[in-house]
């Protein structure tokens, strides 16, 4: 494999899943639960985006690599995944959530979970069906009225 071509693959990628997530978070206004949500707004768009989604690219970098705790792309696998991360740290803590440490592991966890699922698909909708059950942990897990949030959308 050569890696610097890689690498550059990788950054390409990094950059328009940045700008998907930016714009949405961009379009979701000044509410900060509906601005949270948005990442799984950008999940829905990026799988909609092309037919040939294939998971998350850095996560199948790693899997590929023979040496993956020595190899350079690791580092640049763990830094994206900090920096999503990161992100949706800011995104949780505005929300007003108490334990946004909480609300953020299980949104990271079901994230991964529904492009997993998408790509081997073994859930039909699977990017849908994350961001209805982002919506409620986010729901759940903040301490403000929900009828603003809810608004325009199918209560589960």
């Amino acid at each position: 494999m050569n890696t610097e071509a890689f690498l550059a693959y990788l950054d390409g990628r990094q950059m328009r899943w940045r700008m998907t997530l930016d714009d949405c978070i961009d379009g979701a206004g000044e509410d900060p639960r509906a601005r949270l949500l948005a990442v799984f707004e950008a999940v829905k768009e990026w799988a909609a985006s092309s037919s040939g989604f294939r998971s998350c690219a850095f996560v199948n970098a790693q899997v590929e690599l023979a040496e993956p705790e020595h190899h350079p792309i690791r580092a640049v696998v763990a830094a994206h995944k900090r920096a999503l991360r990161d992100r949706v740290r800011q995104l949780a803590e505005a929300t007003g959530a108490p334990d946004p440490g909480l609300l953020v592991d299980q949104l990271m966890l079901l994230y991964e979970g529904a492009i997993a699922q998408h790509t081997a698909g073994t859930v039909a909708n699977a990017a849908d069906k994350a961001h209805a059950t982002a919506r409620q942990l986010i729901a759940a897990a903040t301490p403000q009225p929900l009828d603003a949030f809810w608004a325009g959308t199918q209560r589960p």
